[in-house]
């Protein structure tokens, strides 16, 4: 790596690219204004509040039956947790066992809710159940919440990002649902902000992504291609330390019971028993167009070749680094076939490294309107999927990530032609420490 000065945007001399932005010779202020962003946010908000006391109406007041607990989703983490402190690990993987104890953690039945994860995410989950389930729910939702919100702001320092992380619909799925996604999001979005001046740290960070491998396939490339020899590394010896670990506290057949759980999953989702909706996949896509199991996979396949192809270009040459981090985030949404709505949570760190872009570098026609509807993206499988029967998310990915590779692409080539002034941005720029072109 070479020397970064402390804030290298002031070192630097204006380019033709800040000169085609400059305040003096203004297009008109852009309508996605810091007003409507904010209102745009406080309207989510309001949303979420409606639906929770509907929620409490339905089930305190009506008793109905049809409407569950919420958080559902994190009953396994506490489960397994609950299992692995008394010495049972390997059960976390037994559906009878596990369900025994999911029925006794709460009062109505959950159902079919199986422990999916690598014996590396007990070792994230396994104090949780040192607390009673409601309260390990609140704690671990609401700490993932905040250390997503702090990463986001991060990226792209400013008065409003706070409040658009807070609102953030994928936010809100993840809470609904009780799931990782916020966790994992963190985790990425860390990675990849320490990466330039910690890359040591940095590796640390992304090895901790081995609790769900199938995302962090394309950050070892990703270091790879850049040279980061130190991050790689790092990462290498994180993911191989928590492995090592966790195979000594929980014993290694918990490594053949999660390979056989990850089957079963498998199975569930090729035969269409599973919520495809909720699948933003290209696999799944498919899937639901009926289209044969081989075929299936052969389209899911191409999509993973693509989006490796795209990270190695992205991260082989020099180019602006937000553009970097966004492509690897992106690119780790098209890799599995069995990713799920709620690790849309990805979008809201994409969307963070594109703004901050944006905002340093001036905005292309229509790049912010697109950013808005990657914004709700996360909940279109609950609202609009189910409905239409087409799972069309993996295409907004996939069109994203072609946006992000044209503009790296333009980019090398010289100055692009861009939209409006400076006045129109929604946050406000703060140099962040250690970033350069």
């Amino acid at each position: 790596m070479n020397p970064i000065s402390p804030n290298p945007l002031r070192a630097m001399p204006p380019s033709p690219l800040h000169a085609s932005r400059t305040p003096h010779a203004p297009r008109g202020q852009h309508w996605l204004d810091s007003g409507r962003l904010r209102t745009y946010s406080l309207v989510a908000l309001a949303c979420y509040a409606l639906f929770l006391l509907v929620y409490l109406y339905r089930t305190e007041w009506q008793h109905r039956p049809d409407f569950g607990p919420l958080a559902m989703d994190f009953l396994p983490f506490w489960s397994a947790s609950f299992l692995a402190l008394h010495r049972h690990a390997i059960d976390a993987y037994n559906l009878a066992a596990l369900t025994t104890v999911e029925t006794e953690a709460i009062a109505r039945a959950p159902g079919m809710l199986p422990w999916l994860y690598p014996p590396t995410f007990l070792l994230v989950v396994y104090p949780l159940a040192l607390l009673p389930f409601k309260v390990a729910a609140v704690a671990f939702l609401g700490g993932t919440l905040a250390l997503f919100v702090r990463v986001v702001c991060a990226i792209v320092p400013g008065r409003h990002t706070l409040l658009l992380a807070v609102a953030f619909p994928g936010a809100a799925l993840v809470l609904v649902s009780g799931q990782n996604g916020l966790l994992t999001a963190s985790i990425a979005g860390l990675g990849l902000v320490l990466l330039r001046r910690h890359p040591v740290m940095a590796g640390i960070c992304l090895g901790l992504l081995c609790m769900k491998p199938h995302l962090a396939v394309l950050f070892p490339l990703a270091l790879l291609c850049s040279r980061s020899w130190r991050a790689l590394a790092a990462m290498a010896a994180t993911a191989a330390l928590m492995l090592a670990v966790s195979v000594l506290m929980f014993g290694s057949g918990t490594l053949v019971a999660f390979l056989h759980n990850a089957g079963m999953m498998a199975g569930l989702v090729a035969s269409g028993r599973a919520a495809l909706a909720r699948i933003p996949t290209v696999f799944a896509l498919a899937t639901l167009a009926h289209v044969p199991a081989a075929w299936a996979y052969a389209a899911q396949g191409a999509a993973a070749l693509a989006a490796a192809a795209a990270v190695c270009n992205a991260w082989g040459r020099e180019s602006s680094y937000a553009l970097r981090a966004a492509v690897l985030i992106c690119a780790s949404l098209l890799v599995s076939p069995y990713l799920f709505d709620y690790d849309l949570a990805w979008l809201g760190v994409l969307i963070a490294w594109c703004a901050r872009h944006g905002l340093a570098r001036g905005w292309k026609r229509y790049e912010r309107e697109w950013l808005v509807g990657l914004w709700c993206v996360p909940i279109a499988g609950v609202l609009v999927v189910t409905q239409v029967k087409f799972q069309f998310m993996p295409l907004v990915i996939a069109a994203t990530l072609w946006m992000l590779m044209r503009r790296i692409a333009q980019e090398r080539q010289g100055p692009v032609v861009l939209e409006g002034d400076g006045e129109h941005t929604a946050l406000p720029l703060a140099p962040l420490r250690g970033w350069r072109r």
